[in-house]
């Protein structure tokens, strides 16, 4: 019987500390009871808010697309730009981030729940610019070398804020 007792007993220790449970590909939480489980599918969700390259998502972290520049608001396409990225993410995004800016946001690589590179879309689709590619490109080359070509593609149809924007 004092086996039995003590088996049961490091069962309820377990589930008091708050184990996490896998069950139907969704965490439990005894505390909390079922939660998306980020191992399983990966996926962040974004608050309501943000613009066309910043938002957080619905825990409070903040994150920046990587080397691409979205019109400010009030700004010449910046309505399209925000309408645009928050309709890649909407049904959730992975972050990639490779460094922090000045304002403690994550920059990154962002690809959407399709498989989508968001840097690469939003740039070739014309709803950003290329203002910060340059100056960073040296932090994920990589992602710099489709940029170029996106850029390239979006400038030379005038696609997006290239046509519609003085200047762009």
């Amino acid at each position: 019987m004092r086996q039995s007792t003590k088996g049961a007993t490091v069962l309820v220790v377990l589930v008091l500390a708050g184990a996490w449970l896998v069950r139907d590909d969704r965490a439990v939480d005894p505390a909390r009871g079922p939660v998306d489980a980020p191992a399983t599918t990966g996926l962040l969700r974004a608050a309501s808010g943000g613009d066309g390259d910043s938002w957080k998502d619905t825990s409070g972290r903040a994150y920046r697309l990587g080397m691409v520049n979205a019109p400010e608001v009030g700004e010449c396409w910046s309505a399209e730009a925000t309408a645009a990225r928050r309709a890649l993410i909407a049904d959730g995004f992975r972050a990639d981030v490779y460094a922090q800016d000045r304002y403690g946001r994550g920059v990154s690589l962002v690809t959407a729940a399709d498989g989508t590179n968001v840097n690469v879309a939003l740039a070739r689709s014309g709803h950003v610019d290329d203002r910060y590619l340059d100056d960073f490109r040296h932090e994920n080359r990589p992602l710099a070398a489709q940029l170029d070509a996106a850029f390239s593609a979006a400038k030379r149809e005038r696609a997006g804020l290239w046509g519609a924007c003085a200047g762009g």
